[in-house]
């Protein structure tokens, strides 16, 4: 049976084994650098200066009008539904995840108790309240122009002439 002593010394011979590896790697990955700075005629200042710059407006400096622009304002928005089997939750803006997406009533999905009967309510709420006025419209053979009877006398005009 192999001891705890045993154990801890493969384990050190493993993690020294995983320094010189590590060594070697870098070693050779700094021969590659340095032979590449070499190539191109590159000093350490060369590449230090290319990577202090950043790209687009230097800090402190405003924008082109004058007036800088102040930073967005994330809102944090609470999770309004939840899926009971992956615990995935959904704010109820943007495109519906695919585990509600299909689902006619949401309010199985609701975190919120208190906000089912809300739901409900509104369903529930009279149509008449809830109807667009539109505009009125015109007859069916009615056309730009023409007065509204106009479609219907000359239908007749023509059914008399047939006859």
């Amino acid at each position: 049976m192999v001891t705890l002593d045993a154990i801890n010394l493969k384990i050190a011979k493993l993690q020294k084994q995983a320094e010189t590896l590590v060594k070697t790697q870098s070693s050779v990955g700094l021969t590659k650098i340095r032979d590449l700075m070499h190539k191109h005629g590159l000093s350490v200042a060369d590449i230090e200066s290319f990577v202090g710059k950043k790209r687009g407006r230097k800090p402190g400096v405003a924008a082109a009008n004058g007036v800088a622009k102040a930073p967005r304002a994330v809102q944090h928005v609470a999770p309004k539904y939840a899926d009971p089997k992956s615990g995935a939750t959904w704010t109820g803006r943007g495109r519906a995840p695919l585990w509600i997406r299909d689902v006619k009533d949401r309010s199985k999905f609701l975190i919120d108790a208190g906000a089912a009967p809300k739901a409900a309510a509104a369903k529930k709420a009279p149509k008449a309240a809830t109807k667009r006025v539109t505009a009125k419209t015109k007859p069916v053979g009615a056309k730009r122009g023409r007065k509204p009877g106009a479609a219907a006398k000359k239908t007749r005009a023509v059914a008399q002439a047939a006859a």
